[in-house]
């Protein structure tokens, strides 16, 4: 007779819980708090959610066959996402297999603006009710806004709020008001405290930011790893979600809405206020997550021709969508241009102020999606590379987030050296450092412009010894040692493989092309473009020097391409504070053309040309 339940214990972390008959271990492992790495979000094909099951024997799945080595079946290791608990088990979880908090780009470029929010206070004194005086509560308020009867809104909640405040006798007040309307009603003067958050919702991480409305400053940050990184690295992923599932909109929402709250009160404990106290949130985000945020079935996203439910920017009650903040608090969600270039690129081009310059800008920000923006005054063009999750670990043997243990830099001259987030030993290695590898082994002559790693027997003459020694041939393919076995966190050497090399070629390839296919549209080469504008944490922490060596960028002076770091961020400071800002965000969503390169006819000429590495 089969039991309803099961026990599953983790070890070492000495956690145990009851999952029903035929819960993957995945689910198991979250009910327990402990999240996995899936960057495939569970369907069997990335092979990143290794556990060792102790002292019991289990069928492997065809997932395990593919993805394991016949040695690590015999010990009992499988792919959480595939197994199904039908006993009682013990699981031990290695360092590789555990999601670990990601190095969050917090910082960006700023301008100074004269804030202007939609939200402000004014205090007023209205006095008692006598017989000189016959005009009703609302009238005296408008009254003592000094605003015309017709201007103003009022509801009935903020009626409710009026009539209490008469029967108290005279009425000190501090209206809140939101552009035409009367949002709220405070007892005494509390205009000393105007909060807004704004938010970029990525698909790894969301970014809060504290700002003081009055002034317009940022006074606190907080970030998280996106809690849906459980169901998937990347924005497809999340979408079959919902599709294969009841309940998963649902689901997904309540997660991001969870992590926006844990932001909201770290944010105003921080600051020693009160969530009450934040008036207006803004968001951006790219389409999915904005989708998803407002309860919106992101599925046509996914599915040719790939158009999002919306793209104009978006104003909901805050509560409404479950905000612990002002009970008069709206959202406001910046425009999308298209179904994969969302509110953070129309951010990207708000806070770069390309739209304020003669000169053409080209913006990059490079993810699984990577968004590239060109333009000036004139004119605007975006467009979305499906570059894949490789320059974000995932496909990668030994591919991790930016997160403590991974390699960000690699050097290569007499030996191999590199540099690891939290200056620890070595888990893995991140987008950064795999690009930082690639051009110094084309450099090195390890590495040929058509993407072949030359294997032990064929190296170049006058290799150093250390660096020949690192060139080995593993499993029918060969590979790179960048850290060996005893230097490394997880006791087995951290590898660059052939297979590897072929994953980022395929990434960079793709935006590469579609820089090429945008800058032509404009009617400029690559070259020509005055300033390249790197966003996102992956083009702060890149090396430009080894972004041009392997092709990713145009062969431009590095003095060319200029570090804007979390600009999405920045945009949705900016739409916060400054209504202007918001409005010219409004316009950005409005005039950018979307090109979708998958309708272009050279875009598959150009993707196959920038597989190819540069020559030396």
């Amino acid at each position: 007779m089969t039991r309803d339940t099961y026990r599953v214990s983790f070890q070492p972390d000495g956690r145990s819980v009851f999952v029903l008959h035929g819960s993957k271990l995945v689910e198991a492992a979250g009910r327990a708090g402990i999240i996995l790495n899936t960057p495939c979000g569970g369907e069997g094909s990335c092979g990143k959610c290794k556990v060792e099951v102790l002292d019991c024997a289990l069928e492997p799945s065809q997932a395990d066959l593919r993805h394991l080595s016949e040695e690590e079946i015999a010990r009992g290791v499988r792919l959480a996402c595939q197994l199904e608990v039908d006993r009682d088990i013990v699981i031990t979880i290695p360092e590789s297999t555990r999601m670990f908090e990601q190095v969050v780009l917090t910082e960006s470029i700023d301008h100074a603006i004269t804030p202007d929010p939609q939200v402000r206070k004014a205090y007023l004194e209205i006095a008692e009710t006598d017989s000189t005086d016959l005009r009703s509560g609302v009238d005296r308020l408008k009254d003592a806004l000094h605003a015309e009867h017709n201007e103003l809104e009022i509801d009935l909640p903020r009626i409710r709020q009026l009539g209490t405040a008469m029967n108290s006798g005279a009425c000190k007040l501090t209206a809140v008001l939101n552009g035409a309307k009367i949002a709220g009603l405070e007892t005494g003067d509390t205009r000393g405290s105007l909060w807004g958050v704004a938010f970029d919702i990525g698909t790894t991480t969301v970014v809060g930011y504290l700002v003081d409305l009055k002034s317009g400053h940022r006074v606190g940050l907080a970030s998280r790893t996106n809690p849906q990184v459980h169901f998937g690295d990347d924005v497809v992923s999340r979408i079959n979600y919902v599709e294969k599932h009841e309940h998963g909109l649902e689901e997904l929402s309540s997660r991001i809405v969870t992590c926006l709250n844990d932001i909201v009160l770290e944010l105003a404990d921080a600051a020693q206020i009160d969530p009450a106290h934040v008036y207006e949130v803004t968001a951006v985000g790219n389409s999915t997550m904005t989708h998803i945020l407002l309860g919106i079935d992101p599925s046509s996203i996914a599915h040719a021709p790939y158009v999002s439910v919306f793209s104009q920017s978006a104003e909901v009650e805050a509560r409404s969508v479950g905000l612990e903040v002002s009970e008069s608090a709206i959202l406001h969600v910046l425009p999308n241009v298209a179904g994969f270039v969302g509110s953070d690129t129309v951010g990207v081009i708000l806070a770069s102020q390309m739209t304020h310059r003669d000169e053409v800008c080209l913006a990059v920000d490079i993810g699984t999606n990577g968004e590239v923006a060109i333009g000036n005054r004139e004119r605007l063009i975006a467009c979305s590379a499906a570059a894949g999750p490789a320059f974000e670990g995932a496909r990668i043997r030994h591919g991790m987030r930016a997160a403590e243990g991974a390699i960000s830099k690699v050097m290569i001259d007499e030996a191999i050296e590199c540099n690891v987030i939290g200056g620890g030993r070595a888990a893995g290695i991140c987008g950064s450092g795999i690009i930082d590898a690639l051009a110094g082994l084309l450099n090195a002559g390890i590495i040929e412009p058509t993407g072949r790693m030359v294997g032990p027997g064929g190296l170049p003459a006058g290799l150093p010894d250390a660096v020949r020694r690192a060139v080995v041939s593993l499993d029918g393919q060969n590979a790179v040692v960048l850290v060996d076995s005893h230097a490394s966190k997880t006791g087995e050497p951290v590898l660059l493989t052939q297979r590897d090399v072929r994953e980022v070629q395929l990434a960079k390839g793709a935006i590469r092309a579609g820089i090429e296919v945008i800058c032509t549209e404009f009617g400029l080469k690559p070259t020509e473009v005055t300033r390249i504008l790197l966003a996102g944490g992956f083009g702060n922490f890149v090396r430009r020097s080894s972004a041009k060596r392997i092709g990713l960028l145009p062969d431009v002076p590095t003095s060319r391409i200029e570090f804007i770091g979390n600009a999405a961020a920045a945009g949705a400071r900016m739409a916060l504070a400054c209504r202007n800002c918001r409005g010219e965000a409004e316009e950005i969503g409005r005039r950018t053309e979307y090109m979708e390169l998958a309708n272009m006819a050279d875009f598959q000429a150009l993707f196959a040309e920038h597989m190819v590495f540069p020559e030396g």
